[in-house]
């Protein structure tokens, strides 16, 4: 006689064997299925949201440098607004700087305004020579007699004549003959400034 469980157990091995491998292949394709996600993920991260990070990191960097160079063009910018009124305030008071320093030796004018100091002093002198110097300035001498105060009042009016001038030296000489007429030899070297354009000599 037959033993039923061993007939149950033998009726059932197969569906056993079914499940256990329903069971090893819904594993494997879970394994596998994690395996694709994680592969799709790591393509997805690397081909797509890397390239983003990357442009989104050099747009960054290209904003701050941007930033930097308006900041610095701004600060250009107000230094030349400021260049400009200053150079606007100084503009009407150029023909001032132009007669007290010109770009030009300009000897007629240097001639005029010691004649006319001469002349304001009832002195007379003869014709003017000048050399011009290596520096920025040419020279000439007085050569005149005149009373002592007369050549002193000519030395004050030409240092606080507009034309810049330097006066190097001096001399009173007395002539032993002619001490009754008090007359002095006056001996006066000038030396006369210009402003030397050198950005234009050297074109």
């Amino acid at each position: 006689m037959t033993n039923p469980k061993l007939e149950l157990s033998s009726k059932l091995t197969p569906l056993f064997d079914y499940i256990k491998k329903n069971q090893e292949s819904r594993k494997i394709r879970e394994t596998v299925e994690l395996a694709a996600t994680f592969i799709l993920i790591s393509f997805f991260l690397f081909f797509a949201i890397r390239p983003t990070v990357l442009t989104i990191s050099a747009l960054i960097g290209e904003i701050k440098s941007k930033e930097l160079l308006s900041k610095e063009m701004k600060k250009k910018i107000s230094s030349v607004i400021l260049a400009q009124d200053l150079f606007s305030q100084v503009q009407e008071r150029y023909s001032v700087v132009e007669s007290c320093l010109p770009v030009l030796p300009r000897f007629s004018q240097a001639t005029s305004q010691i004649e006319g100091l001469l002349t304001q002093q009832l002195l007379e002198v003869g014709k003017l020579d000048f050399q011009i110097k290596a520096g920025q300035y040419f020279s000439t001498s007085i050569a005149t007699a005149s009373s002592f105060t007369s050549g002193i009042n000519l030395i004050a009016a030409l240092l606080q004549n507009r034309r810049l001038l330097e006066i190097p030296n001096l001399g009173f000489s007395v002539d032993k003959e002619s001490t009754g007429s008090r007359q002095v030899t006056l001996n006066l070297p000038l030396n006369i400034y210009y402003w030397r354009d050198q950005v234009r000599e050297k074109k």
